[in-house]
């Protein structure tokens, strides 16, 4: 007898998911609660950066608090559950388990358990995750530490990132369905491209302020050392 063919929606085609079971619940809803969940989490963050502040920050200050916090749930909640369900995770029908399997159509690799995927998402769990809670809180207290954390983040996010799409641009674009609207163009390139640009301006932003304050202890010795000659 003929083994039964299990049906599934990712690419490549050839795929073996024997575990996988499809979705009941479809693309609007997943979409809607996941983005409904960040937004008050971004929502509560930008009005406790209005009175909680040791020190009032800008909008633009703010809202890079809020992307901290959205990347600390993210990267916290959502890829720390791949990290650890991700063997089991096409037969998941739990609401993270089904949105993973939705965001895995235009990346199978999630479903497939791909060895580079699982130990770069637990990476970022494990140690981008409390690195952006970190760096929210020390905007927020004003901490000295700020643009340290908020570089050592940004250079997390930015390196793994560019290896995630580097990896599926040298395999040949093989995990999805090509110039798909929302599974190829949404989901993988948009989505993903977020931690390319932010951070990357995250970390010029820290490299200048860095910069900028290393300027000023320079001066500063040289004012002691000026006093000291006469």
């Amino acid at each position: 007898m003929a083994p039964k063919t299990i049906n599934h929606p990712y690419f490549p085609r050839s795929l073996k998911i024997p575990h996988y079971k499809p979705n009941d619940k479809d693309l609007t809803e997943l979409l809607s609660v996941f983005f409904g969940i960040v937004a008050i989490f971004i929502v509560l963050t930008w009005v406790v950066t209005g009175f909680a502040a040791r020190k009032p920050l800008s909008v633009t200050r703010r809202l890079i608090v809020c992307w901290f916090v959205a990347c600390g749930l993210i990267h916290s909640v959502l890829e720390g559950y791949f990290g650890y369900f991700h063997a089991t995770l096409a037969g998941h029908m739990d609401f993270l388990g089904q949105l993973w399997k939705e965001y895995g159509q235009g990346d199978s690799r999630y479903i497939s358990s791909d060895t580079f995927t699982v130990c770069m998402e637990r990476i970022t769990a494990v140690v981008d995750g409390p690195l952006a809670f970190l760096a929210a809180a020390a905007f927020i207290q004003n901490s000295s530490h700020r643009y340290v954390v908020q570089l050592l983040l940004s250079l997390c996010q930015l390196y793994g990132d560019a290896l995630y799409f580097l990896t599926e641009i040298f395999e040949g674009f093989t995990h999805s369905e090509f110039n798909h609207p929302i599974y190829f163009w949404f989901y993988f390139a948009f989505l993903n491209s977020l931690w390319i640009v932010i951070p990357f301006s995250l970390i010029v932003d820290s490299c200048r302020q860095l910069v900028r304050c290393q300027a000023v202890f320079d001066d500063s010795g040289k004012v002691k050392n000026n006093k000291k000659m006469y």
